[in-house]
């Protein structure tokens, strides 16, 4: 589509100590998750219709919810919260809901 991605350091920086087997236990869910999250982001397309971000985003929820909801219930929440972002970005800057994609 040749639209480009945000990349480089964080908006928010912090350097407070943590518990590395805290991390783990919040997070070790992650390490299984990747076996079936990267085959599935090399392989998600886009439909034709998904000619603006907002759109794009809102099908990538679907396929979200449709395909990685099965590996954990967190990807049906995370998908609907991607609808969400998406409605509130659309109310709160109109003018971006209508521009079509380059």
């Amino acid at each position: 589509m040749g639209w480009g991605v945000k990349t480089g350091l964080p908006y928010i920086w912090h350097s407070k100590a943590s518990n590395p087997f805290v991390n783990l236990k919040k997070e070790y869910k992650g390490i299984f998750w990747q076996e079936e999250i990267i085959p599935f982001f090399q392989s998600v397309k886009m439909s034709k219709e998904a000619t603006t971000v907002q759109k794009c985003y809102i099908e990538l929820s679907k396929e979200v919810k449709e395909k990685l909801g099965k590996v954990d219930p967190y990807f049906d929440k995370l998908a609907d919260a991607m609808v969400t972002w998406i409605e509130a970005w659309d109310e709160l800057n109109p003018s971006s809901a209508e521009k079509p994609a380059k």
